[in-house]
């Protein structure tokens, strides 16, 4: 290991054999509503978050990072992280579960 280097987080492995569901965000919603609505739908509507998106990650960065306005229109990044037993990859545009 190199002096000062800080090893990154192990990163979500998608291992599941099912292909991904996905969701399209809605042009008035956060990307956070999209990946609440997005675990919901999967689930059911008896579902019950087990904990809450801001134990995996910051909902308000991952808003802004895919604001939809015209100044950062984020097309090509994408942010994956684990959430309620699905990874989850949120795009511009869309919510994949794995």
């Amino acid at each position: 290991m190199l002096p000062n280097h800080t090893p990154m987080p192990e990163t979500p492995a998608m291992t599941t054999s099912e292909p991904p569901q996905f969701y399209t965000i809605r042009p008035d919603e956060r990307a956070s509503e999209a990946v609440i609505r997005a675990v919901t739908a999967e689930e059911g509507t008896e579902f019950q978050l087990d904990s809450p998106l801001y134990d995996h990650i910051e909902p308000d960065a991952l808003d802004s990072l895919f604001r939809s306005d015209q100044e950062r229109p984020n097309r090509h990044i994408s942010v994956e992280f684990d959430y309620c037993g699905y990874t989850v990859v949120v795009s511009a545009r869309t919510v994949e579960l794995h």
